[in-house]
């Protein structure tokens, strides 16, 4: 399993910083032209098909083991290093509090941002059992 932890600490920067670089593209310059949520459904897929496609480059060239458990300790540790991430942004960024950051979570618009999170966590172990 060892193998796994830099896999998922790589896969969880990649995507953090892919997410934050995309991010600020939509706030400043994308939003004001086409509207937050316009851009938003466009942004998920995008993100969706890189992190698809750095999970399966990751996996590789780091050796993550086909194992159950080291695919799903690799997506659990990239999913806990994009969370944490958003929130320090959240509350560093943008003076929210970690309650109010948390608690968005449970609108159904948090639960549409999320979603493509937690399918981002289960790409290893997806890319394991399509073989």
């Amino acid at each position: 399993m060892s193998s796994a932890v830099p896999a998922g600490l790589l896969y969880g920067l990649l995507i953090f910083a892919l997410g934050f670089i995309l991010g600020t593209a939509r706030e400043l310059w994308l939003a004001p032209l086409f509207g937050r949520d316009a851009v938003v459904l466009v942004e998920g897929p995008l993100i969706l098909m890189a992190a698809w496609l750095l999970c399966w480059w990751i996996i590789r060239r780091l050796g993550a083991p086909a194992r159950l458990g080291s695919r799903l300790a690799m997506g659990a540790l990239a999913l806990l290093l994009l969370l944490t991430g958003e929130a320090l942004v959240a509350v560093l960024g943008f003076g929210r509090t970690l309650a109010a950051h948390f608690a968005a979570y449970a609108t159904a618009k948090g639960v549409l941002e999320l979603s493509p999170q937690i399918a981002f966590a289960l790409f290893p172990l997806l890319q394991l059992l399509r073989k």
